[in-house]
């Protein structure tokens, strides 16, 4: 597994860091942000966010029935999404087939799905953190990385990303 952290850092991550499934914190109470406070949520056709019917609870058991997670740290959310998904082909590549991304797709800087057109990638397309419950700021602080409220345009984003490896 080390030569996915290896390959994160390659790729321009901050951070990269293994975790296991229990060290990623679930709270309902993200769901509410993510269904009534993202921006993305309501343009499901197919959606920004990849959500694709899957319910909370089948998210969270899909990620407890992995054995590692990448927690992949980045400013860039563009690169973030990027590299989240490189790691994924590699460990696929390797035969780990049913590694997967979790994190919101910023892949485009301008989104077509946004303006009511076809994904230019649907196949990269992948859940966000949100979608699943995931307490993206518990889980990070846990362990030990920064991640704080943006308060003003010219603060420095940390953005996360997961990726689950069997």
């Amino acid at each position: 597994m080390e030569k996915y952290i290896d390959l994160a850092r390659e790729l321009g991550a901050v951070h990269a860091r293994l975790i296991s499934p229990e060290e990623i914190f679930f709270d309902r109470r993200v769901l509410l942000k993510c269904r009534w406070g993202c921006e993305y949520h309501c343009n499901r056709e197919p959606g920004k966010c990849g959500l694709r019917d899957l319910s909370p609870e089948q998210g969270e058991q899909a990620v407890r029935g992995y054995r590692h997670i990448l927690l992949v740290h980045s400013h860039d959310r563009t690169e973030l999404s990027r590299m989240t998904l490189e790691i994924e082909r590699r460990a696929f590549l390797d035969g780990l087939y049913l590694a997967f991304t979790v994190r919101a797709c910023h892949l485009c800087r301008k989104c077509r799905v946004e303006e009511g057109r076809p994904c230019l990638m649907p196949e990269k397309l992948r859940p966000c953190e949100a979608a699943f419950g995931i307490d993206v700021y518990r889980t990070v602080r846990h362990q030990g990385l920064p991640v704080n409220v943006l308060q003003s345009k010219e603060d420095t984003p940390d953005r996360y990303g997961f990726v689950l490896v069997d």
